[in-house]
């Protein structure tokens, strides 16, 4: 720490970090908040979350002194803190955090990421008030990384009125990246809310890996109904995503193989029965390969090579003999697989 907060100069009133800890320490004072981060910093190991606390407080009072010191310390130290205390001191002193940073002469990204920072934590009670001010921001890849760090952030107290926001704007679409991003982790925290703002989206590749996602979450929780689902999505390729996510699932557990191979049986769609059964056996393969050697009889003939040729590739690894006893078996000539 600087001269500023030499320990030899903290007065008798605090002389150990057990005080700093007393909830009733008054942190109105400079003197008591920089004689507790001179105790604070003298500490092994160092606590963070407890320097952190009276940068925030030092910032209430002092805000440029105590940015400046809090960027003056080792870049181990300074990295963990400097993006709270700008995020705090901005929901309250947005306009003298930016003039601050733009004082500085910071490293590109680090200024950067300290804006973003800055606006976030103004926004944290007044987003739409943020939004429209970031909107006037020149640098536009600085604007998208603001807007949609806030959004980001606004989702997680409120889904809801986040979403509403970017549906309410003249060219939506422009947050497409930030809405799957939004959904992304509402998928996390509430699976089903989720899926209805997934059934909102246009079709598109980021809308079928979403709901496969989702589809991992629901069926973890309720296989059965997750596969009712699943099995009445119109969109072919959201549908094969979704039934081999499902599947995927289903036979990660050896005693669900039987329910997962009679599901890809009973697909009735040709060209989707044998991407479910190719997925299905290359996963049953990995862990039983003479279940699937057992059952090939049933294999529709459109399929059967394919399938062979898993069951021979994985059979070989074990016993290559008997495996190519078999091969040699079957009135069809699985292709050799290197």
């Amino acid at each position: 720490m600087s001269a500023e907060l030499n320990i030899m100069q903290i007065p008798d009133l605090l002389k150990n970090t057990t005080q700093c800890d007393d909830k009733t320490l008054q942190l109105k004072s400079l003197q008591t908040i920089k004689t507790c981060l001179a105790l604070i910093s003298a500490e092994n190991p160092l606590s963070i979350e407890h320097l952190l606390s009276f940068y925030q407080a030092w910032a209430a009072l002092d805000l440029h002194a105590a940015l400046a010191h809090v960027v003056a310390q080792p870049a181990e130290i300074s990295s963990y803190l400097i993006y709270d205390v700008v995020s705090t001191a901005s929901s309250d002193n947005l306009n003298s955090v930016l003039a601050w940073l733009d004082s500085q002469t910071l490293e590109e990204n680090l200024k950067s990421d300290l804006l973003v920072s800055a606006y976030v934590g103004a926004s944290a009670n007044n987003q739409t008030s943020i939004l429209s001010l970031a909107e006037s921001l020149s640098n536009p890849q600085l604007k998208a990384q603001v807007m949609d760090s806030i959004l980001v952030d606004w989702a997680q107290q409120d889904y809801n009125a986040a979403l509403a926001w970017i549906d309410g704007r003249e060219r939506s679409d422009m947050y497409h990246t930030v809405v799957n991003n939004l959904v992304l982790n509402l998928l996390e925290l509430q699976p089903s809310e989720a899926l209805y703002y997934l059934e909102l989206m246009p079709e598109n590749p980021q809308k079928t890996k979403l709901l496969a996602r989702y589809a991992h979450s629901a069926a973890t929780e309720d296989l059965n109904s997750t596969l009712s689902w699943a099995q009445a999505l119109d969109n072919p390729t959201e549908r094969a995503a979704v039934l081999t996510t499902i599947l995927d699932l289903a036979v990660a557990e050896p005693q669900n193989n039987q329910f997962a191979w009679q599901m890809a049986l009973n697909e009735t769609e040709p060209n989707m029965q044998q991407h479910l059964l190719l997925n299905v056996a290359q996963n049953i393969a990995n862990q039983d390969v003479l279940w699937l050697v057992e059952r090939f009889d049933v294999i529709p003939d459109g399929s059967q090579a394919e399938i062979a040729q898993i069951i021979v590739k994985k059979w070989r690894e074990k016993d290559e003999e008997a495996a190519s006893n078999w091969a040699n078996s079957l009135e069809i000539n699985p292709q050799p697989i290197n």
